[in-house]
């Protein structure tokens, strides 16, 4: 009902919007919508953006997967851990906010309040059958019999007014029903009937709030009851909470969706004229622009840094605009300009102080976004130590140690990401993608040597555009699948193709 649908990459993290960046990471979430869990959204990684808190579950990552924007949240409350319950955050919302935000609503995330009720002291969750909470004790307040019915389900079309005259009636029910206070010296508390001295507002049992005299005045009843007031929970399983917290309440405080978006560093020159004499100026004033831009960055170290955030913008315009251009007069300068561009820097570098525990699984899907768009049908394979430097050169600051990388390229495979990481029999590490394997490479290598009668390793890294060891460990596996045969001679290993076994 609050939550909602959201957009995912490839790799199945957020999928950022102009001008956001992700702030923290933590594993191991649950969201609630009220007091009623969302059995669908149980276990999963909770993102904080600079505009979102975004859920991508673990199980279902394309139908459960849903956001909130940031700007609907009116308050947050902390509850810390209390026995078997786990430390969660209210976030209080803003209803009119959340609609003008929200798209049509779709049955994405569904609240599942057919079986299960969730207790308002310890939020322990418990069977629709049992009136009793397992774990304290506490009865449940049912706003509608048939509600409470396994078989049906809750109905949503039910005003806000009338659930709150209902809830004021049982409360009511409730408060007669409790023994009453022969000596006049203490206070019932309407939850766990513990009897509180006169002078408390709250319980010292439970913590509810105690009602002062006149008993059942309206306020003091509207005051109790806080499934009106719209709010979503987030438990932290795994702990997490406070530093989510932090950057929550910061992010909230910067309110960075109210900062202008520039949907393009180089702006648009406007010109009066007509025809081709025109059309060539405003390209001119165009590329003056973007040169001046790229002269100002780079004069210093600390103007650079300032700037990065326009660097990177410009560099992403200029990549979409390259990407829609299909015929290119000089592919040579293009494919420079493109490492130029790759070269630049990404936009929120997953860090270990963002992503906390799943450090390695989020450096892992950044690194598969990365390759994606840096590795081509032509050239899929990549040393392990060429994408250290490219990738570390791309973060900028941020830079990943080799064992973290190594670590990220691991789990390429259990995270179903578009790329695996293979050690050859000499020690060689290479990232290449799924769609190549060996018997591909392998009719690769030896098309070529058909067309130039003989190979080296040298020469087949230049038409292939491999590092040399790559080269050579591809021809080598190339010659244990017997289409080729070697040479030894003065200037090292030759192959050719293998006649006996094109015969045979």
């Amino acid at each position: 009902m609050y939550f909602q649908p959201t957009q995912l990459s490839t790799s199945r993290r957020p999928d950022l919007k102009a001008g956001e960046s992700l702030i923290v990471q933590q594993a191991s979430v649950g969201l609630y919508e009220g007091k009623n869990k969302v059995e669908s959204a149980q276990d999963g990684v909770c993102y904080l953006t600079s505009h979102r808190i975004i859920y991508v579950d673990s199980k279902d990552s394309g139908q459960n997967s849903c956001e909130i924007p940031l700007n609907s949240i009116r308050e947050i409350e902390s509850y810390a851990r209390f026995l078997m319950s786990s430390p969660k955050l209210i976030l209080h919302l803003d209803v009119k906010a959340l609609s003008d935000h929200s798209r049509p609503p779709a049955p994405v995330i569904s609240t599942s309040v057919a079986g299960v009720w969730a207790c308002p002291i310890c939020f322990f969750t418990n069977q629709a059958t049992v009136d009793k909470c397992q774990l304290c004790g506490v009865r449940h307040v049912t706003t509608n019999d048939n509600n409470s019915s396994p078989s049906q389900p809750q109905k949503q079309t039910q005003s806000v007014q009338q659930q709150h005259r209902q809830q004021q009636q049982q409360q009511q029910q409730q408060q007669n029903q409790l023994p009453a206070n022969d000596d006049g010296n203490g206070s019932h508390c309407r939850v766990c009937t513990f009897i509180n001295h006169p002078s408390l507002n709250q319980c010292e049992m439970c913590g509810a709030d105690l009602i002062t005299e006149p008993l059942f005045t309206e306020n003091a009843i509207e005051s109790l009851v806080i499934e009106d007031d719209p709010h979503v929970r987030i438990a932290f399983r795994h702990g997490g909470q406070p530093r989510f917290l932090q950057n929550l309440k910061n992010a909230i405080q910067v309110k960075a969706w109210e900062a202008p978006v520039i949907e393009e560093s180089v702006p648009v020159i406007k010109s009066k004229g007509v025809g081709i004499s025109a059309i060539r100026e405003r390209v001119e004033q165009s590329t003056q622009k973007a040169n001046d831009t790229m002269s100002d960055a780079f004069q210093d170290l600390n103007r650079l840094m300032t700037k990065a955030t326009e660097m990177v913008k410009l560099a992403e315009s200029i990549s979409l605009k390259m990407s829609r251009d299909i015929t290119t007069d000089n592919d040579k300068d293009m494919a420079t300009l493109k490492g130029y561009l790759l070269n630049l820097g990404i936009a929120s570098p997953v860090t270990r102080d963002s992503a906390g525990s799943i450090y390695h699984q989020e450096l892992a899907r950044e690194l598969a976004d990365f390759l994606t768009k840096f590795l081509d049908s032509s050239d899929s394979i990549k040393s392990l130590a060429d994408v250290y430097c490219i990738f570390n050169r791309a973060r900028g600051v941020a830079l990943v140690s080799p064992e973290d990388l190594y670590k990220a390229s691991t789990q390429f495979e259990s995270l179903q990401l578009p790329f695996r990481l293979k050690k050859f029999p000499s020690g060689l590490l290479v990232v290449q993608s799924v769609a190549m394997d060996d018997d591909q490479a392998a009719s690769r290598i030896l098309s070529h040597v058909k067309n130039h009668g003989h190979l080296t390793a040298l020469q087949l890294a230049e038409i292939e555009h491999w590092a040399l060891a790559v080269a050579s460990e591809q021809l080598l596996m190339t010659e244990q699948k017997g289409l080729l045969c070697r040479d030894e001679g003065p200037v090292g290993l030759t192959f050719y193709e293998n006649l006996f076994c094109s015969v045979n």
